[in-house]
Formats: structure tokens, sequence, C-alpha cells
């Protein structure tokens, strides 16, 4: 139960921090017509404070960010980003089972192992937030 509860705490932390780089990646592509795929691109830019590129109770680790721009057969081209943060690295001080179990039913569904914004595998445009 505690397990859970602390998840869904820190969860909520990181869902609004993927906001904030949401925000940053779509007014970069105002500018240049294409997402950022690095975060050096967004900070240095002025689109995202250097701190928001670090995952909460990650131990300073960064989000996974990657960036395409995906052409359809048509040739219209359409840009694609996908920031995350897997499981085994904002609850990696809580219970190592519980986080094993997470992530081997992530694996076994054929989602992703954490939280993340957009998907590039699925041409994700809204950059939605997937849990």
């Amino acid at each position: 139960m505690r397990f859970a509860q602390e998840q869904q705490h820190r969860e909520q932390i990181i869902r609004a921090r993927l906001l904030k780089i949401r925000q940053a990646e779509l007014a970069y592509r105002r500018v240049h017509q294409m997402y950022a795929g690095t975060f050096q691109q967004l900070v240095q830019g002025g689109f995202l404070a250097d701190t928001l590129q670090f995952i909460p109770f990650g131990n300073g680790a960064r989000f996974d960010l990657s960036a395409t721009v995906h052409t359809s057969k048509s040739g219209q081209l359409t840009p694609l980003v996908e920031c995350g943060a897997t499981y085994d690295t904002y609850l990696s001080d809580l219970d190592v089972n519980a986080v094993a179990n997470l992530t081997e039913k992530a694996y076994a569904s054929g989602v992703y192992a954490g939280i993340k914004l957009g998907d590039i595998a699925q041409n994700d445009t809204q950059l939605s937030i997937h849990p």
C-alpha cells in the first residue's frame, strides 16, 4: 500500500515536469518547425530551465528525450518527440521487487515501463502523457 501511494505521489510530480517539457517543446517547434532532440537545445534557446531536464527522485538522471521527423507516403513531414522516465529511475529507492514487477508487467503488455510524453513509434502528434 505504501509503495502504491509513493508511486502515485512521484508520478504526479513527474507528470507536472513533463507538462513543462511539453510546453517547451511546443514553443521550440513554433520557432524551428521541429522538436528539439536534446535538452541542450531547449535550455540554450531559453525554452526550458536547466533544472527541468532532471527526473524528480531520479538521483540526477535526465529524462530520455528523442525527436524525429516522420515522412508520410505522400511526402508530408510530421515532427515527433518523446520524453520519458522509467520506473527503475524514479522508484529506485523503493521496493526492488515491486519495481521489477511493474517493469515486467509493462514489457509483457508492450508498453513503456514508466511515464512518457509523446510516442514516436505510435506517431503521437498530440504529445500525450502515457502512464
